[in-house]
């Protein structure tokens, strides 16, 4: 079992690019365009700086929160993300372990590439499902929908982004087509980044050894172009707790609660769709501040230390996902990869909420943080 032991995500993320070859790193890495949303994402972290309390001594911090009625011990929940078996053979199993173990749950997508009924009985009560569902929308969503429901998964995540695919140029450039099948070398450069990476090939070959499965193939994403009266046509199929994910508005955060959405998520999709998007932390304080009060309301993109998890919560998110620090941890070591850095954040976030002066991230809200352009004056 290779190492997990780096010590922040910076560093598995080095890891992850030196084990995989660069077409799976590059997809885990890049983004829409000239990355711009992507990077506005980190930078907007650096725009908030926090208002510590001092002489509050160093007791140690609760972690815990709840969503959706569900308990919590870390608010840090591992988004729903697509083809994450090329990543690791281990793939979503790995993560809904690693995420079950420290108290959270993960996010299962309609295209991680395993079944949802190999994952449900690894992490019962810690997974939620993640639809995508292509035209003819209706037909395939209820097929999906009574197939979860069925495994008792209690929360569906409805991806609204979608409509179409971002221009992810990385991906252009890497020659991928979707679906994309790593059963052999379809180019000659293909072939040479498999062969640079032995580890990572093995692991292939390995899986399917044991498995009788063919290579990590991941099958087809296409879009998936959810209208307000799908979502409202969801509302009345699905029984248990609804997430609309992708908002950027008040507006929309609206229109998502007035379907019969039980909460909703601020995302950007880790800045892979619309490039120019508002950085999903400077989004989710208009949303907080008009539907704050009457839902709940997550965050991603971005999110990569305990003090990002923290300036999330104090805006007014009552939890945050995260996907590339995962999916790094999964490609540097699988299951214990994903663990190592969900404990990482855990770690951040205790040690920082102790310096700021805070016994809790359920305490945690706006006196705590301030506009970096020197507050006050």
């Amino acid at each position: 079992m290779r190492s997990s032991r780096f010590s922040n995500v910076a560093e598995a993320r080095e890891m992850a690019r030196r084990r995989l070859p660069r077409v799976v790193f590059d997809y885990i890495d890049g983004a829409a365009d000239d990355e711009h949303t992507m990077h506005a994402n980190l930078a907007a972290f650096d725009d908030v700086v926090f208002r510590p309390s001092m002489g509050m001594g160093n007791g140690r911090p609760d972690l815990r929160t709840s969503v959706l009625g569900i308990s919590l011990d870390l608010p840090v929940i591992c988004a729903p993300c697509g083809f994450v078996s090329i990543m690791h053979p281990d793939g979503a199993m790995a993560v809904a372990r690693a995420a079950a173990a420290a108290g959270t749950v993960s996010v299962l997508s309609t295209v991680a590439g395993t079944p949802p009924e190999d994952v449900a009985h690894v992490a019962p009560g810690r997974m939620w499902f993640q639809l995508y569902a292509p035209p003819p929308i209706r037909e395939n969503a209820e097929k999906l929908v009574t197939r979860v429901e069925g495994l008792g998964i209690g929360v569906l995540v409805v991806t609204v982004d979608t409509a179409e695919l971002g221009n992810r140029e990385r991906d252009r450039r890497n020659g991928v087509t979707l679906p994309l099948a790593l059963r052999g070398a379809s180019s000659l450069s293909l072939a040479a980044q498999i062969l640079a990476r032995p580890g990572w090939t093995a692991r292939a070959i390995s899986h399917m050894l044991a498995t009788g499965k063919g290579g990590p193939a991941i099958p087809k994403m296409v879009a998936s172009p959810f209208t307000w009266e799908d979502i409202g046509w969801l509302r009345g199929l699905w029984s248990g707790k609804l997430l609309v994910k992708g908002i950027l508005t008040r507006e929309d955060a609206i229109r998502a609660i007035g379907n019969g959405a039980d909460g909703v998520v601020v995302s950007n999709h880790a800045g892979r769709q619309l490039e120019g998007a508002p950085a999903s932390l400077h989004a989710l304080v208009e949303v907080v501040d008009r539907v704050g009060r009457e839902t709940e309301v997550l965050m991603d993109g971005g999110v990569c230390r305990g003090t990002h998890v923290l300036k999330a919560l104090a805006v007014g998110a009552k939890a945050v996902m995260i996907g590339r620090p995962y999916l790094w941890g999964l490609a540097a070591s699988g299951e214990p990869g994903v663990a190592r850095i969900l404990e990482v954040l855990g770690s951040e976030m205790l040690r920082d909420l102790i310096l700021l002066g805070c016994p809790g991230v359920s305490l945690l809200d706006r006196s705590y943080i301030a506009r970096r352009e020197m507050p006050g004056l």
